[in-house]
């Protein structure tokens, strides 16, 4: 099989683990901002991730109001991501914002790394909840699609005391952008000062 034909490949699995750690992801999110859970896209979620989550709760009790098992599962699902392309000549896969080749890991650097994944992830679901909420401000009706209040839950711990700070300029918001940029900005050092401690 040709190099391209292997890039390819890799290129569906990695994103296919990437998409599916984002579910528990979401949830522990959604249960940390105590989202509206009979909300359609909140069931969504749940029944997605509910085959892996539930064995697992069994053995990962949660600590305080915090679902402590959507975690381990979102590690697990991006260790097995990293796993599959540190033994297969798959080549390189997206992990935390860069195209990495766990093949040259050696395994204490695989557990780091996937931390690291987890905490980029974590951050990405707030900024593209942020992005997608915004290009829905600007669709006719929006306001009642279910997304829109998983969205509207999601983001309201950043956008409530931004809105305070940084009124309307000319009718537009900009305490949205503010937030994304803002995220974009501590991502990058939080994600950065972690690979430059936990890095070899």
């Amino acid at each position: 099989m040709g190099y391209a034909a292997l890039g390819a490949i890799g290129f569906i699995i990695g994103t296919i683990f990437s998409l599916y750690a984002a579910v528990p992801a979401l949830r522990f999110v959604l249960q940390w901002v105590r989202a509206d859970y009979h909300n359609q896209f909140a069931q969504a979620i749940v029944k997605l991730s509910n085959p892996v989550l539930v064995p697992l709760r069994r053995v990962v009790p949660s600590f305080r109001r915090y679902d402590t098992a959507s975690l381990v599962m979102v590690y697990g699902v991006l260790l097995l991501k990293f796993l599959i392309f540190k033994l297969l000549p798959l080549g390189g896969v997206s992990g935390f914002g860069y195209v990495v080749n766990p093949a040259s890991w050696n395994w204490a650097q695989l557990l780091a790394f996937t931390f690291i994944d987890v905490v980029y992830l974590l951050f990405n679901v707030f900024i593209f909840s942020l992005i997608i909420k915004a290009i829905l401000s600007w669709i006719p009706n929006s306001h009642g699609n279910p997304i829109q209040g998983v969205l509207d839950s999601v983001t309201a711990p950043i956008m409530r005391p931004l809105r305070g700070l940084i009124p309307p300029i000319g009718g537009f918001d900009l305490s949205v952008m503010v937030a994304i940029i803002g995220l974009y900005a501590l991502r990058m050092f939080i994600v950065g000062s972690l690979i430059a401690l936990l890095g070899a």
